[in-house]
């Protein structure tokens, strides 16, 4: 043991003089000592160690546990503290921690979980122990962020499931080189875990996404409004986001961005004409693509624009574009589930969606649903049942999601909670059509299977009718 413990040292040290030279290099070195490392790697760290579930400090963490397991290494990046002197630039720093979560997600021998994961868990205390168990991964990384004057001081570790150190560093970077020190952090993170790297992937990791900080602040700027909506927030949003375009007009991530706040506006129903607002959102989205076909997001908005016009071999087309570039995206692996549900293909459906709630535990309710229903379809009552609770529970304007809970239960016999939920569908959802409703099923049997449940609790009327009598 002390011969592979000497090793691993040398290898370290090694791998430190790599990292010192432009990243295309550090992530080739790597890729070359792969397999050397990983065995010292393995020695040193138990990479090979079982994941520990222990108690939780949040409810929110305990939502993981539904999620299934990866037989890929899997990462949480906890948000980074914000230790300048100015509490607002809070923003900077979970910028920089998303940006290291999009990173490492780029490496498809890691499953890394997706920042809604490690929200619940900012500014709270827990023992490694605690959060990998609740967040069912092997590493944590953790560390602050300090912005003094024209210069960036980022703290940094990776710590394992039983609390050990595996690597960290400090990093003083010139401001303007936020992105290099990104690089770093990565690259060590890359190196300790002695993560196969190929060449695609070492060309996502070197690209820059723009030359003008202040450009990249806009964007950090408009990101929290994106991850939770409102209408004042979605208008300074694209504000933010035209100064970035004003400042680099080849800022794809702006591009990007930009669509997802007309995509907002259209879902959300807060755009005048959505038609409209669609299109802008599918035209800012194509040009950030044109800049940059490895913008994640752009694919997937994309995907959402083409499932709302019923495209859905397009839809899944940039759905596997996204999920090519990002294997750890929840965003994409969801928004594949939800196309392959609807035609028909269930089984890879839910195989999607569970890798999307792994990394998401806080799946959006489009997601949510389509897993509820993938589960009625397969005659797995319960499950939907459970889904299609959360679902409610979280987001109370998910009415959808009434329909999936009233046919399960309704499949299981239990009439008293039918006749409960479909009260409550019928309050919340007035126009609700059955005879539309199911309609973009590709699959006969699929829409023949929910008509059925329909049936039986009492919906299959049309909208406004009354139930049939005897029904």
């Amino acid at each position: 043991m002390d011969f592979w413990r000497k090793t691993s040292r040398q290898l370290a040290a090694a791998i430190g003089k790599v990292f010192n030279e432009r990243i295309g290099q550090r992530i080739a070195a790597i890729a070359i000592s792969a397999i050397v490392v990983a065995l010292s790697v393995a020695l040193w760290t138990g990479l090979n160690s079982g994941r520990r579930h222990s108690p939780t400090t949040s409810s929110a963490m305990q939502k993981t546990n539904l999620a299934v397991t990866s037989i890929r290494p899997a990462i949480a990046v906890l948000p980074f503290a914000n230790q300048s002197d100015d509490p607002t630039r809070e923003y900077f720093a979970d910028g920089v921690t998303q940006d290291i979560i999009n990173a490492l997600g780029r490496f498809s021998a890691l499953t890394v979980m997706s920042w809604n994961a490690v929200l619940p868990l900012k500014g709270k205390t827990a023992s490694p122990g605690e959060v990998t168990g609740s967040l069912g991964v092997r590493y944590l990384v953790e560390g602050s962020v300090r912005q003094a004057g024209d210069r960036l001081r980022v703290t940094a570790q990776l710590v394992g499931s039983d609390g050990r150190v595996i690597w960290s560093d400090k990093f003083d970077e010139a401001l303007a080189d936020v992105f290099v020190l990104q690089d770093k952090i990565v690259g060590w993170i890359v190196g300790a875990l002695a993560i196969r790297v190929t060449q695609t992937e070492q060309r996502r990791v070197r690209s820059k996404p723009t030359d003008s900080l202040l450009a990249y602040d806009y964007v950090l700027r408009a990101r929290p409004a994106l991850q939770r909506p409102d209408r004042a927030r979605i208008v300074e949003a694209r504000s933010f986001l035209r100064r970035a375009i004003e400042l680099d007009p080849d800022y794809a991530e702006a591009y990007q961005a930009l669509a997802e706040t007309h995509h907002i506006d259209v879902s959300w129903g807060w755009a005048q004409s959505p038609a409209a607002t669609l299109r802008r959102a599918e035209d800012e989205a194509n040009r950030a693509l044109r800049l940059n076909d490895g913008e994640v997001g752009a694919h997937i908005l994309l995907g959402r624009v083409h499932l709302f016009y019923n495209r859905f071999e397009q839809a899944k087309e940039e759905m596997d574009r996204a999920i090519a570039i990002n294997p750890s995206d929840a965003a994409g692996l969801g928004g594949r589930g939800n196309i392959l549900m609807w035609l028909g293909e269930t089984d890879a459906a839910i195989e999607a969606l569970e890798q999307a709630q792994r990394v998401d535990p806080d799946l959006n309710a489009v997601d949510r649903f389509s897993l509820a229903m993938a589960y009625y379809l397969k005659r797995r009552y319960d499950a939907a049942i459970a889904q299609a609770e959360l679902n409610l529970r979280n987001s109370a304007d998910s009415v959808f999601s009434y329909v999936v809970l009233a046919a399960a239960l309704a499949q299981l016999g239990l009439d008293t909670e039918v006749a409960r939920v479909s009260t409550r569908m019928r309050q919340a959802y007035p126009a609700f059509d059955a005879q539309e409703f199911g309609s973009k099923f590709r699959k006969p049997a699929d829409l023949a299977h929910l008509r059925d449940g329909l049936r039986k609790a009492d919906l299959s009327h049309a909208a406004g009718a009354p139930p049939a009598a005897g029904k």
